[in-house]
């Protein structure tokens, strides 16, 4: 039987790639300009934000990894953002591989310096992946905004 991390991730990494497609076939270089609206931010600094918030979270946080986090001016390619999210997916690999027979299972610790946390392994999951779709909104906004008309992206796509 599929683990249901397993499987919810699967759907994320699957409207993921729609994105991705997206940007690779219609926005293409315009993924590196800044857009007024979005505080003078690219595409590229929402998806490396993302990024970053996987492993805060399971990276860091829940499997004590002490990943070093992503710069926006590392990217400069489509080619390169893909690269980044096929790390983050190693990342969320291990993280339902240790965490899926128990999600409810505690987290807690450190997370900065003088902010302690405890959460459960399922909170952290549903995190990353509803921050990821709140700026995947962001993103199909910011390309509407650059002229070009985004496609659907939801986890149940018709």
């Amino acid at each position: 039987m599929i683990n249901l991390l397993t499987l919810q991730y699967q759907h994320i990494k699957e409207s993921r790639a729609v994105v991705f497609r997206y940007l690779r076939d219609e926005v293409k270089l315009d993924i590196l300009k800044n857009v007024e609206a979005f505080n003078h931010k690219s595409i590229v600094y929402m998806l490396v934000h993302v990024a970053n918030t996987y492993i805060a979270w399971a990276g860091n946080f829940a499997l004590s990894m002490q990943k070093p986090y992503y710069e926006e001016n590392e990217f400069g390619t489509l080619e390169q953002l893909q690269v980044m999210f096929e790390e983050v997916n190693q990342v969320m690999e291990q993280f339902i591989s240790k965490y899926a027979e128990d999600p409810g299972s505690a987290v807690k610790g450190y997370k900065w310096a003088d902010k302690y946390i405890e959460t459960d392994a399922y909170g952290i999951f549903t995190h990353v992946i509803t921050h990821e779709f709140h700026h995947k909104g962001q993103l199909m906004t910011m390309s509407r905004l650059l002229g070009h008309v985004p496609p659907d992206t939801d986890v149940m796509r018709f």
